[in-house]
């Protein structure tokens, strides 16, 4: 490197301020998330269901379906109770991040990494399946033009 020469580099994630805020896209997929596990928050969207949330996206009764299936899988097979905030909440939990980032992957054609962060929550039996489910909304995401980005999140921890 010569003196006086400003270094190049290729920017990150990390120098992205704004990676942490949602967008409207991830906002729509945490919306459907937090109505679908929390039906009873009326403080924020008007009473909407989680239908009302994707409907208004444009998403087909196939895409409808897959999502009501992705979630029902996830609260059947996770050994945990899941990290899913009320809809009044504000920023992820840790399971909603990786929910995100599992679709951002699949809608970036990067199965093997969206296939490791379902083995991150879900017991291996089970990995298979909600992956092919998980891709299957994906697809139906972009299909409506919802595309979430890869990227790094500010995940709120419960303790």
């Amino acid at each position: 490197m010569s003196i006086g020469m400003p270094q190049s580099r290729a920017n990150t994630l990390l120098d992205d301020v704004h990676a942490h805020y949602p967008d409207a896209c991830d906002q729509l997929v945490i919306d459907a998330v937090r109505a679908w596990f929390r039906p009873n928050c009326d403080a924020v969207r008007n009473q909407q269901t989680w239908r009302d949330v994707l409907s208004e996206s444009g998403s087909t009764p196939d895409g409808l379906h897959c999502f009501d299936v992705l979630m029902t899988e996830l609260a059947r097979t996770v050994a945990r109770p899941l990290d899913i905030r009320c809809r009044c909440c504000h920023g992820y939990a840790g399971d909603e991040a990786c929910l995100l980032q599992t679709i951002a992957c699949f809608q970036s054609n990067d199965q093997t990494a969206a296939n490791a962060l379902l083995a991150d929550w879900i017991a291996a039996p089970a990995v298979e399946r909600l992956a092919n489910i998980a891709h299957w909304f994906a697809l139906a995401l972009l299909d409506t033009g919802v595309t979430v980005r890869k990227r790094m999140r500010r995940v709120n921890y419960l303790h």
